[in-house]
């Protein structure tokens, strides 16, 4: 039951109370507020931290992805000049050794025909002879 006025334990009791509350707060609980603020500090510091290094990681990935392209459009850009040139080269070289058999096709028609001329001509006289010795065996009488 409860007694009015409280007794002298009353107040023991409450002095008892306010010392090993003191003494657990010491002991207990202001380093376990700091421990869980620490933990706390650590764990946004590192989610900031790691938030802070995605943001860069992407910017760098963005940069690398831009200079990439700019690379293949300069190398599409040599490869298409590269191309002309030999391109224009090819040209060139077949004119040339397009220019050089016409040439020589010339000159080995010009010795055919010479060659064609020379050997007709002999036959040319034969084949005149010939058309005499028939004209003059159908007929009887030299042509």
């Amino acid at each position: 039951m409860i007694k009015l006025p409280p007794d002298w334990t009353f107040a023991v009791q409450v002095i008892a109370f306010v010392v090993f509350w003191q003494l657990m707060r010491w002991a207990v609980f202001v380093p376990a507020q700091r421990a869980l603020k620490a933990r706390a500090e650590r764990t946004t510091g590192d989610r900031a931290r790691a938030e802070s290094l995605r943001a860069e990681a992407a910017t760098i990935v963005g940069n690398v992805e831009a200079q990439l392209a700019e690379a293949r459009q300069e190398g599409m850009r040599a490869a298409d000049g590269i191309r002309r040139a030999a391109e224009t080269n090819e040209q060139t070289i077949l004119g040339r050794y397009r220019d050089q058999a016409l040439a020589l096709l010339e000159r080995e028609r010009a010795a055919t025909a010479t060659q064609v001329a020379a050997a007709r001509a002999p036959l040319q006289a034969d084949a005149e002879h010939l058309a005499g010795s028939v004209v003059a065996k159908v007929l009887g009488r030299p042509a």
